[in-house]
């Protein structure tokens, strides 16, 4: 049983098969990242936008995020809109710092950037107000503001201030980290800016109200992170800065030890100075297009840090393993699979069951990994080797059979005969169906041959034909060929198999010779309940023991001189370009009869005429001269003399014999002497 499951699951060809996959993935990635932004103008807009698609590496998320519930933040979190005002109000800010402060917040970060132009927007008669600000920022410890930073630079991006940068505040840099697709799906926890080290705004108001839970992230090196988005406007506790001032509902300790953020919540869409982003959790509100503003941005960055619900992403490394994997398994049902149906129509069910499976399959690991493991798996790397690991299997059987073929090719360098011939055909159509019968009949004909000339050395010696040889088979060949007796002994290890693999050739001589049945096969434009895969995998397991029976088994006839002596004298081989050896036709020299001549091997300087066991002579299909090799005297009709059949190049090649042939064969069959056949 696992040596069954072995030979199904673990072959090479499955693993170049995966290698190519991952290849061609790669290799679309790169294409991805080598072409231009799609333009809606161009006509190559959709082509462009399905390439891009390939390369968004994290199109997980958002199924992820789209899925998964929204949570209620952590209670410490608590977010205080400023409203749709322009500019902010400083004046109802320098108020806030100093309740917030006495109701005991441990940290309040305000989400505005106070530079000079930020402070030019003021009219003068509101001046007062940014003295209020500045003086409340001296003032009020546990105060985080923002800054930012130019990431093609490394340098800061504006300057503070000087009052506000003198000030008691702390500062964390504001700067959001969107993908290529203008999704903020990741945030950056420190950066060297200025050759010094930053820290983002979330982490620098952990670092105030709890530190511990950010001494992880700190030891990691400057690379963005995957946020966990948690909540969006409906779950996050967000209080009127007018509410929070003026009324009574929150001062009954509902700040204290509170993580405060404060700054603009534009529920209505409201866009603030270009702060509203794009999110994986825009679907969940069904919003189109920029769906959250940087504070409530930042404030499930800090629910993430302080809950440790950090998304660990599968190394580079991990998810083109991945892909590898699952292109192997899915190449190894694939081959195991095809074989079950019986029509093409169950073939392409089977096939469309397979991918639609496999999509589900890869659309829910990401899920899994997510939820149960908070692993982010690239799932769109397996989409897209889903789509081609059939491609890649076609890809590499057709590699196989040009290997093949041309091993075959150099195996038989310089053949003097066209017998090799045969088995490169059988190997240049990756067909299934022609393949395999191309296969099948390349190894009946060359145990023809070997039959063949078996047949005309005893006949050199004075032997008589026996029955038998009319119609060899089976039994003929052993009886004939030494190898095959040799090989089929009790003793001879695989002698087993041996005679099963020679039996199995016989009954498929048998169907070759059913020239009705064949000629329909080959000629019909359709084959109704034929399935193709099966005669693959049919052609696979034969491979083997063909070129076993080729290149060690009977390789010596293969090598065997064959030379044509013509009416005028002359000697010449068959093979096109191929030169006859002087010793050659030194023996032919006194030789009166015309036809074929053979040697029992390549070094053997001992001719022995093989017509009309063997003819060069015209093929009634093909209009040319072939080489061909006797099949055997069949019955076409009671009282009737019996007919030659012959095998070709192809199995509807069929000679035009000439009157000396047929006169031959007629004096082989009045000679043939009676015989008792012997079971194995």
């Amino acid at each position: 049983m696992r040596k069954h499951l072995l030979r199904y699951f673990f072959r090479l060809e499955y693993l170049i098969g995966s290698i190519a996959v991952v290849v061609m993935v790669q290799g679309l990635v790169l294409l991805s990242d080598a072409v231009p932004e799609a333009d809606e103008t161009s006509f190559l807009s959709p082509i462009l936008d399905r390439i891009e698609f390939i390369n968004i590496t994290d199109v997980s998320l958002d199924a992820i995020f789209a899925v998964k519930h929204a949570e209620f933040p952590d209670a410490r979190i608590k977010i205080i809109n400023l409203g749709q005002v322009a500019p902010t109000p400083d004046g109802k800010i320098a108020m806030l710092l100093h309740k917030l402060h006495n109701l005991g917040a441990a940290v309040v970060g305000v989400d505005v950037f106070f530079d000079d132009q930020h402070f030019e927007r003021f009219p003068p008669e509101r001046a007062e107000e940014v003295e209020a600000l500045i003086d409340a920022m001296h003032a009020v410890p546990n105060v985080v503001l923002v800054n930012a930073f130019d990431p093609r630079t490394g340098n800061e991006a504006f300057a503070l201030d000087p009052r506000v940068g003198d000030s008691k505040a702390q500062f964390g840099f504001a700067n959001l980290v969107p993908d290529p697709d203008g999704v903020v799906r990741r945030f950056l926890p420190h950066a060297q800016v200025n050759g010094e080290r930053w820290l983002s705004f979330p982490l620098r108001l952990l670092s105030v109200a709890a530190p511990a839970t950010i001494e992880h992230i700190l030891r990691l090196p400057s690379e963005p992170q995957i946020i966990y988005y948690a909540a969006t406007y409906d779950q996050f506790e967000i209080a009127p800065i007018d509410d929070v001032l003026f009324g009574t509902m929150y001062d009954a300790g509902y700040f204290r030890d509170a993580i405060v953020l404060v700054g603009v919540v534009n529920e209505a869409g409201w866009y603030y100075l270009n702060d509203t982003h794009t999110t994986p959790m825009g679907e969940k509100d069904d919003r189109e297009g920029p769906d959250m503003p940087g504070v409530l941005v930042h404030a499930n960055v800090v629910n993430m840090l302080l809950s440790g619900s950090f998304i660990t992403p599968v190394p580079a490394w991990g998810d083109w393993l991945l892909v590898f994997l699952f292109s192997y398994v899915s190449i190894a049902l694939y081959r195991v699979l095809r074989t079950k149906p019986a029509s093409r129509t169950q073939v392409g069910l089977m096939i469309t069951t397979m991918l639609t499976t496999q999509a589900v399959i890869v659309f829910f690991l990401p899920l899994i990994a997510f939820f149960y493991f908070d692993v982010k798996i690239s799932y769109h790397l397996m989409a897209t080797a889903m789509l081609l690991y059939i491609p890649a299997n076609a890809m590499t059987t057709t590699a196989r059979f040009r290997l093949l073929e041309r091993r075959v090719r150099r195996e038989f360098t310089a053949c003097p005969n066209p017998l090799p011939q045969l088995l490169r055909t059988a190997l240049t159509d990756d067909a299934p169906f022609p393949a395999n019968i191309r296969l099948v009949y390349s190894g009946v004909v060359l145990l023809q041959f070997s039959w063949a000339l078996r047949l005309a050395e005893a006949r050199a010696a004075g032997q008589a034909p026996t029955r038998g040889d009319l119609l060899p088979g089976f039994d003929a060949w052993r009886q004939r060929v030494p190898e095959l007796r040799a090989a089929i002994d009790v003793g001879t290890p695989g002698a087993e198999e041996t005679r099963y693999f020679l039996r199995f050739l016989f009954g498929k001589k048998d169907e070759f010779l059913r020239e009705s049945l064949l000629r329909e096969s080959f000629f019909s434009t359709e084959l109704q309940g034929f399935n193709e895969f099966v005669f693959f995998e049919e052609w696979e397991v034969l491979l083997p023991r063909m070129l076993a029976l080729w290149t060690q088994l009977l390789r010596s006839y293969v090598e065997t001189d064959i030379v044509q002596r013509h009416d005028d004298g002359r000697v010449t081989g068959l093979v096109e370009g191929g030169a006859v050896a002087d010793s050659v036709r030194a023996a032919l020299r006194g030789e009166q009869t015309t036809g074929l001549f053979g040697t029992l091997s390549r070094h053997d300087s001992a001719l022995v005429r093989l017509s009309p066991f063997c003819t060069w002579t015209e093929c009634k299909l093909h209009r040319t001269p072939e080489f061909f090799v006797f099949a055997g005297l069949l019955p076409k009709q009671r009282a009737l003399p019996l007919v030659p059949a012959y095998f070709g190049p192809t199995p509807n090649c069929e000679p035009i014999l000439r009157e000396r042939c047929i006169d031959e064969l007629r004096e082989f069959e009045h000679n043939a002497i009676p015989i008792e056949r012997s079971t194995p």
